[in-house]
């Protein structure tokens, strides 16, 4: 390999502006930058293929850092590499509204292809975009970096299995294999053969000895992994943290700043000026200038993949409404998905092997994504809800739509990327079903009582749980249009039509469905939701004097303007809240709450209403002792 000293004079440059980086803002990961740099330099120097001109470019390769807190390093070679960076940004790390925050956050005009930082999520985004990449038959490689810490999460397990399922050979994962977490050397919990797991997934897997300086093993490796088999890859890259300082291979490295007098040690090691901070010498900054331009020269313009218009989509689905007959919303759900299918080219629809359940399996059932097929629309997640949604993230990067599904309940899995998909506002539509205790015997394990107070607790995410046809339809061109994450909540049990649901109401998140012929008379308001709509137009048809507002979409709502606001829901009335779930959230809005603040019960779904006082008596005879 030659130059090899300028690569070397490159490689701790890079480490040094890392160094620097953390001690500036007294904060943040030196450890990893300093075992690392190596390879960050390899890849993007030597085998990636980008254009920071053009940094949307369809071919490009990705890079996705799994291992987020050594996100100094990457900001570093970005700025070497001419994306929109420069020292002052690299002075500002970890301030206020600079473009170098503590972990990558989503920006890929910046060169940040997805946010990183809970550990092992950006494995599952990496399987998400190598799918996407297969469904759009380009021509490119994802690659991510990881630590142990993302290998110990099991959401990297659930991924690298579907990954190695799809023989998703578009797939390199470079493992920074240092034996040290905050806590300590890894074997005080972490002994188990991370290669045999590897084979065992149908992985090929490739070793560097020395990832701290062996820049030729690196390279051939990377170039093997590239080229190599019908398999992802794994490459285990054995580095020290905090390489060069007197803290390397200990933990006390991995998540404070060196210090001046460690900072200048690890400067004589190096052999660098100790006088200078944020420093590039001029033959390292011609390097760069060079490989700019040929980087510039490799760019091959491309198409952007097109798809019918989203707008085009929704205007075909409001067709869709109440008819004659009356459907649980999942079923109503399956009909506008269909649509939705039909018409979308750029879409992926999957569920957590709960396909007959959600009302998913939305195409041919022998038609559907796998190792030899990417043209579908439809992939088996199999029972990984949480690599599902975290996969979701990383396809929908690549302006595919993924819908996924599982039962309400389930979300307890899910949190870690529904809570990132909303951070980065990825365009991902979950589709939840059985959304209450009322699905009956199969039992509190089942049956969500706090799951759409959790959701609904997330920003920027849309949480809506339609009551009939309509508002489902409703539901899915709100979504559609939705640039961030949306949450449809769909019922597993038959639930009547109602006469006053509208689409267009709907999208003001609460809207009146029923009215007392007296509006003069007025002396509630019921708020409900889904399934509790119909019983709270019962219950106002009792008392006489009660209106009902539907509210599938509290944030909605909560974006209205005040007057809006207050003609549905006027200060001077009273006002109780029906849904069948935790009542935590609906002190916003309500005077009283009726819901379920305790775990359900197992039994068929009458005994299940009556039991939770969810019956037209028991609701009217608790409105009488409070009017």
């Amino acid at each position: 390999m030659n130059n090899c000293s300028l690569y070397y004079k490159i490689i701790n440059t890079l480490r040094l502006l890392s160094v620097d980086m953390v001690n500036n803002s007294n904060s943040g990961h030196p450890g990893m930058p300093l075992g690392c740099a190596p390879t960050i330099f390899v890849l993007y120097c030597m085998i990636m293929k980008f254009n920071f001109e053009e940094p949307l470019w369809d071919l490009r390769d990705r890079f996705i850092l799994s291992n987020g807190h050594g996100c100094a390093l990457l900001y570093s070679i970005l700025y070497l590499t001419g994306y929109n960076y420069s020292l002052e940004d690299l002075k500002n790390f970890r301030q206020l509204h600079s473009k170098t925050p503590g972990h990558p956050e989503y920006n890929k005009t910046l060169g940040i292809e997805i946010s990183t930082g809970p550990l092992g999520q950006g494995i599952a985004n990496g399987v998400g975009m190598a799918i996407s990449s297969k469904k759009l038959n380009i021509d490119n490689t994802i690659y991510v970096m990881c630590g142990d810490g993302c290998l110990m999460e099991g959401v990297s397990y659930e991924a690298a299995s579907i990954a190695g399922h799809l023989q998703l050979n578009n797939l390199v994962v470079l493992y920074d294999d240092n034996g040290i977490t905050i806590d300590g050397k890894t074997d005080i919990t972490f002994t188990e053969d991370v290669r045999k797991r590897f084979e065992s997934l149908q992985w090929n897997v490739l070793e560097v000895l020395d990832g701290n300086n062996d820049i030729q093993d690196i390279f051939d490796k990377l170039t093997l992994a590239k080229n190599s088999t019908n398999k992802p890859t794994i490459l285990f890259i054995k580095t020290t943290i905090g390489y060069g300082s007197v803290l390397a291979g200990k933990n006390a490295v991995h998540g404070a700043p060196l210090g001046q007098k460690n900072t200048e040690l690890l400067k004589d090691f190096l052999k660098a000026d100790k006088e200078k901070s944020f420093f590039v010498d001029d033959d390292v900054k011609e390097y760069f200038n060079v490989l700019k331009q040929r980087k510039k020269e490799e760019y091959i313009k491309s198409i952007t993949n097109t798809t019918k218009s989203i707008d085009n989509v929704i205007q075909e689905i409001t067709t869709i409404k109440n008819e004659d007959k009356s459907y649980a919303t999942r079923d109503s759900s399956n009909i506008v998905l269909r649509k939705i299918v039909e018409l979308l080219s750029n879409v992926i629809v999957g569920s957590a092997d709960l396909a007959e359940s959600n009302k998913t399996l939305v195409t041919d059932p022998a038609f559907y994504i796998s190792k030899n097929n990417f043209q579908s629309k439809y992939l088996h997640y199999g029972i990984r809800e949480h690599a599902m949604c975290a996969i979701a993230n990383g396809i929908s990067t690549y302006d595919i739509l993924p819908i996924v599904s599982t039962f309400l309940v389930f979300i307890t899995y899910c949190l870690a990327p529904i809570r990132m998909a909303a951070l980065s506002k990825h365009k991902v539509i979950y589709v939840f079903t059985h959304d209450s205790v009322f699905l009956g015997e199969d039992g509190p394990t089942h049956q969500p009582v706090e799951s759409l107070t959790i959701l609904r607790s997330i920003p920027n995410l849309l949480t809506i749980r339609p009551c009939d046809t309509t508002e489902v339809s409703g539901a899915y061109q709100i979504a559609l249009k939705n640039e961030g994450p949306t949450a449809l909540i769909f019922s597993r049990q038959v639930l009547p039509n109602i006469e006053k649901s509208s689409v267009e109401d709907m999208k003001k998140g609460a809207y009146i469905v029923y009215e007392p012929e007296e509006k003069r008379d007025l002396e509630l308001i019921i708020i409900a939701t889904g399934s509790e709509v119909h019983l709270a137009i019962e219950v106002a048809k009792k008392i006489g004097t009660c209106r009902v507002v539907s509210m599938p979409c509290c944030e909605l709502f909560d974006q209205q303007d005040t007057k809006y606001k207050e003609d549905v829901l006027p200060k001077n009335i009273k006002k109780m809240s029906l849904e069948a779930g935790c009542t935590l959230g609906w002190y916003k809005y309500a005077d009283y709450t009726y819901g379920i603040d305790r775990f359900g019960e197992s039994a068929k779904i009458t005994d299940i209403k009556d039991f939770f006082d969810f019956t037209l008596e028991k609701i009217q005879n608790f409105i009488k002792t409070k009017m």
